[in-house]
């Protein structure tokens, strides 16, 4: 197979790349080696390094690529994952995020039907960020699906979300690929744009297709130049540092983590043997709250520090969401295999010996700009 990746170099880009050079098959990539990813020192970084001589790399924006049109015409297939990821980033940084992801999604799938070109496939990296909160039961409704977190009820304290109709607070649920889409986030709202456009135009064109809503992804490799996103590699890299966490609410907020070596391998699955236009959850199906998570990360590591929940909060955040993996696991076949406490013990191992930036004053500053903003709000939970 010969395969484009946008993001080829970024995480799971670069994971994607190794498996499919060691399948022995012919990738292409395009990326802009994006400094919040890379850090500053770009061609130093982990990711990059681990994808030279397995692809034909170029490295450009795909808004304004000059090769685009020519790698379109080579490949078999398209794996599209290059986004902005920050959910609290995506609520001030309008613009970049709406650019990147949906305007970015247009750019290429524009280039496919201009060029007429032989692809067999498009797969979509979109994100459980188009659900918002996802699917709650309440004793009186049933299934429902909770609107956003009022700011006033999370300033006193009450984060749990709460039915639409009765105003009862509701218990979290899987939540499948038939939930209702009601994204919390300028994030979310451009992936469920991703989604829009892929659908219509692959289907206009008769163009097979899979759109794939990752839950929380780590592992080895998730950059730590970004504060916006992965609280394993954050939360590690602070204690590291002997700073202290601030875990945001009341640390039962709950996600479903995902190892990105399980978000690869359920990609590649799809390109052997899926046909059918689909949309996929990938996630474990557990959920897993921000205080377990941060005893798993202490068992793992010694430092002087410690963490404290604050009961600050950022708008754009969920309570919940964990996915419900059937879909998957039927067609695919797929079963996630890397336990949680391994992919953090990895993680942690691969953070002690890296050379990656200092994360304590990025994180900071991204908590002083949601503050400017007025979308970080401080708290303490008595």
């Amino acid at each position: 197979m010969k395969i484009l990746i946008t993001g080829g170099a970024g995480f799971i880009g670069s994971y994607f790349t190794n498996l499919l050079y060691e399948e022995g098959h012919e990738v292409f990539i395009i990326d802009n080696l994006n400094p919040q990813i890379h850090g500053q020192f770009k061609y130093d970084s982990f990711l990059y390094k681990s994808i030279l001589n397995k692809a034909e790399f170029i490295e450009e924006d795909i808004l304004e690529s000059k090769y685009l049109n020519t790698i379109v015409n080579k490949v078999d297939y398209v794996v599209h994952l290059a986004a902005e990821t920050g959910t609290g980033q995506s609520m001030y940084d309008i613009s970049n995020c709406v650019k990147t992801n949906s305007f970015g999604t247009a750019v290429l799938l524009e280039s496919i039907i201009k060029n007429r070109s032989n692809i067999k496939k498009f797969i979509l990296a979109s994100s459980r960020a188009v659900y918002g909160e996802g699917k709650y039961y309440c004793i009186e409704h049933g299934n429902v699906y909770p609107d956003a977190r009022k700011i006033e009820d999370m300033q006193k304290g009450q984060f749990e979300c709460k039915c639409p109709f009765c105003d009862r607070e509701v218990s979290s649920l899987a939540t499948d690929e038939k939930s209702a889409i009601s994204p919390k986030s300028i994030y979310g709202i451009t992936k469920f744009n991703q989604e829009q456009l892929v659908k219509t135009l692959c289907e206009s064109i008769n163009l097979p297709y899979t759109i794939f809503r990752f839950q929380n992804v780590y592992g080895k490799g998730q950059s730590v130049n970004n504060p916006y996103t992965g609280i394993l590699a954050i939360f590690s890299k602070l204690l590291l540092e002997n700073k202290e966490i601030n875990v945001f609410e009341d640390g039962l907020e709950s996600r479903d983590f995902i190892h990105v070596n399980d978000i690869v391998n359920a990609i590649y699955y799809d390109l052997l043997i899926n046909k059918k236009n689909k949309i996929y959850n990938v996630g474990t199906g557990q959920k897993t709250t921000v205080l377990e998570i941060v005893n798993l990360i202490f068992k793992n590591i010694q430092s002087n520090a410690g963490y404290q929940v604050t009961g600050s909060f950022r708008a754009g955040d969920i309570r919940h969401n964990f996915a419900d993996i059937q879909a998957i696991q039927k067609d695919l076949n797929f079963k996630p295999a890397i336990k949680l406490e391994e992919g953090i013990c990895s993680l942690i191992d691969w953070i002690i010996i890296s050379n990656e930036a200092e994360i304590f004053k990025k994180y900071e500053k991204s908590l002083e700009e949601m503050k400017n903003f007025n979308l970080y709000f401080e708290h303490n939970v008595k």
